[in-house]
């Protein structure tokens, strides 16, 4: 007797198990474990990750061409969404994206926030010949009071601050006001080397201690001194 009731007991566990797993892979869908929206900064290449379940053949799409869906269907089953912006935000407000799930008929979305920060050089590159120079690059930006100058670490010692009496320390601003900006304050010294220079100038904003996101990128060459 106790081992048919064991029996019966197991049987009814085993079916109710059964018919919960049934109806949760019926209903909703789509599940989505993690946070359902995620905010991501100005810049092209910029990624974000959603933890989901499917409980049959999945479907995702996004309407913003600035944002790409990794990968856009599946079979079903826990998968992971990646979206990743693919422009610049220069618009100077920051702009929603909404990414559609669907399964057994069933939507569900996330959100994706693009930051409105932008800095963006008003050229690609700048070349200066041997003897040196003024650092005539402009620029434009809304990050006036976030913005950051970086510079490749082996130039700093070939460039000089007019702003500064007898100084080669380069000061980590940029100038700017009102939206635009310059480094028409640096001085380039003079390559008495038989190798050019070449490095960059990033502008960026700080994400947290000692951490930041270069918003664009100046590439700098300097021709080489005469053999």
């Amino acid at each position: 007797m106790k081992q048919r009731q064991f029996t019966f007991w197991t049987c009814l566990v085993a079916t109710v198990l059964l018919l919960a797993g049934c109806l949760q892979d019926k209903v909703g869908g789509v599940r989505i474990y993690s946070d359902p929206s995620a905010e991501l900064y100005s810049v092209a290449n910029q990624t974000s990750l959603f933890l989901f379940h499917a409980s049959g053949p999945w479907k995702a799409t996004s309407p913003e061409p600035w944002l790409q869906v990794m990968k856009e269907s599946g079979p079903g089953g826990t998968d992971t969404l990646k979206v990743m912006t693919t422009q610049k935000n220069l618009t100077g407000v920051e702009r929603k994206a909404v990414v559609t799930l669907v399964a057994d008929g069933e939507l569900h979305t996330v959100e994706i926030t693009q930051r409105d920060e932008y800095a963006e050089w008003d050229q690609e590159e700048f070349n200066l010949p041997a003897e040196g120079g003024m650092m005539e690059v402009s620029f434009k930006t809304n990050a006036t009071d976030s913005l950051q100058l970086y510079v490749s670490s082996h130039l700093f010692q070939y460039l000089e601050d007019t702003r500064k009496k007898d100084s080669t320390q380069t000061d980590t601003r940029a100038e700017k006001k009102e939206g635009k900006g310059n480094l028409n304050w640096m001085r380039v010294l003079p390559n008495t080397d038989t190798i050019p220079r070449k490095g960059y100038f990033f502008l960026a904003i700080g994400v947290g201690e000692n951490r930041h996101v270069s918003l664009d990128t100046l590439k700098f060459y300097q021709a080489a001194a005469e053999p």
